[in-house]
């Protein structure tokens, strides 16, 4: 049977004080709907149904340019609640298969719970994701029978005063065989407090009709949403935590986790060091035996065993390799590429540049555009003047060349393997190999200057 993933998307977010509709309110520098989508994509689902309102033509430009693949896309015009949403979307779904609902709004759940919620629907018609929370006012009671088994979700303010007591609530998020989604979503009536369609009354369709409801049960962490900036910022710590926590399961060791801040999925091989105040985003991994010093933000990663990155540095959408060693105070940005054993030093800027294999730039240069072999030394204050105002050119410096302090290679430029550039030159054309090239005036020395 296939899987179809209906994802509610319509919401205004009128309490976020926003002009954005609210599945593009950033979580982390990333819409919250791109959590949710990132999370169903790894489902392998048939077919992906947005259901849109406020804004919408803004929602599906988002969704279509950051997200290769089909998607059906359908309005909810009115806001009638839930059952209202999902049934937008019914029109679009096969007359067999199972269907999940999941929500742009409740970005955390994991691939892990919703493949248990998956499995507990075998043989069901309905299963539904719980958790257990210690404040659970505002969200629906399950409600179970002698047997465990669920038999109704009453939402809150039509609870009473002893089911307000009970901690298991509905996530929201549930999943149900296409045919009886279907039949459900057509009785469903609005006699409740709030004048809504409630999906949660398809619990109560199934349990009259004597249907066994399945149910999985996630941590509360994975379940909270967002209505407004303190609940956005309450988001942010669960998944900061909930990241950090797998990172430690993994093998990472943290100085202060309490300091650090991972936004992404973190990759970690075994003995893996991070300091203090430490910033990861985007998709980062990191070797085993890695070490990364404090007030350092990596983003867009990928670190080989053995590496040292030291305090201060900023590296993002670069590579480093094994046994390399970067900073402090160093930059890697936009496709940089260290080889093994590599060393950039303090106050060295890399930019779309690949470093070879025990190379090194130890202080204050910039290496941009440049392709650089094996062995070569990059003296302090070199810089690659890869820019004429136009177009960015390329340098290539060859194994085992040694570049002098204060120079300045003027792109587009070659320099052959084991040549030698002599401190202060402006190298404005190509350099053979085993070659000395300097380019300076000449030093002019007057005796016995006389002060005026």
């Amino acid at each position: 049977m296939g899987l179809s993933i209906v994802l509610l998307a319509a919401g205004q977010g009128k309490r976020m004080k926003t002009t954005k509709p609210k599945p593009l309110v950033e979580l982390a520098d990333k819409p919250l709907i791109q959590y949710s989508l990132d999370t169903a994509k790894k489902l392998n689902p048939e077919r992906i149904i947005l259901v849109t309102g406020h804004k919408k033509d803004e929602v599906k430009k988002y969704v279509l340019a950051n997200n290769p693949g089909d998607y059906v896309f359908c309005e909810q015009k009115e806001r009638l609640g839930t059952g209202h949403a999902v049934k937008q979307a019914a029109q679009y779904l096969p007359e067999s298969g199972k269907t999940l609902v999941l929500y742009s709004d409740v970005p955390l759940v994991s691939e892990t719970a919703l493949k248990k919620l998956i499995k507990s629907s075998n043989r069901r018609k309905l299963s539904i994701l719980t958790s257990q929370i210690d404040s659970p006012k505002g969200y629906g009671r399950i409600i179970r029978d002698d047997k465990d088994q669920p038999l109704q979700i009453r939402e809150e303010q039509d609870a009473s005063k002893e089911e307000k007591k009970i901690n298991e609530i509905f996530t929201g998020i549930m999943i149900a065989d296409n045919d009886f989604l279907k039949k459900g979503l057509q009785g469903l009536v609005r006699n409740n407090a709030a004048g809504e369609y409630y999906l949660t009354d398809l619990v109560g369709f199934a349990s009259s009709r004597e249907q066994k409801i399945g149910s999985a049960q996630t941590q509360e962490k994975e379940i909270l949403g967002a209505n407004n900036k303190q609940e956005l910022g309450d988001l942010y710590r669960a998944l900061v935590g909930l990241n950090i926590a797998s990172a430690k399961r993994k093998g990472a060791i943290f100085k202060d986790e309490s300091t650090c801040y991972v936004e992404g999925p973190l990759k970690v091989g075994r003995d893996v060091k991070i300091g203090n105040n430490v910033t990861i985003k985007g998709e980062v991994t990191l070797g085993n035996n890695v070490s990364i010093g404090s007030n350092t933000i990596l983003c867009n990663t990928k670190i080989g065993d053995e590496s040292i990155i030291k305090d201060f540095c900023s590296i993002e959408n670069s590579s480093i390799a094994k046994n390399a060693e970067v900073g402090p105070f160093a930059r890697l940005r936009d496709g940089a590429v260290l080889s093994n054993k590599a060393k950039i030093g303090n106050f060295v800027e890399i930019k779309k540049s690949t470093i070879g294999a025990g190379s090194k730039a130890n202080h204050h240069a910039y290496l941009g555009d440049a392709t650089i072999g094996k062995k070569a030394n990059i003296g302090a204050g070199t810089i690659t003047c890869n820019y004429d105002g136009k177009e960015k050119h390329e340098t290539k410096i060859g194994d085992e060349s040694f570049i002098g302090t204060n120079s300045s290679l003027v792109a587009p430029l070659k320099i052959g393997k084991k040549s030698y550039i002599a401190a202060g030159s402006v190298i404005t054309s190509d350099v053979p190999s085993d070659s000395l090239a300097f380019g300076r005036s000449r030093q002019k020395v007057k005796k016995n200057r006389k002060k005026k």
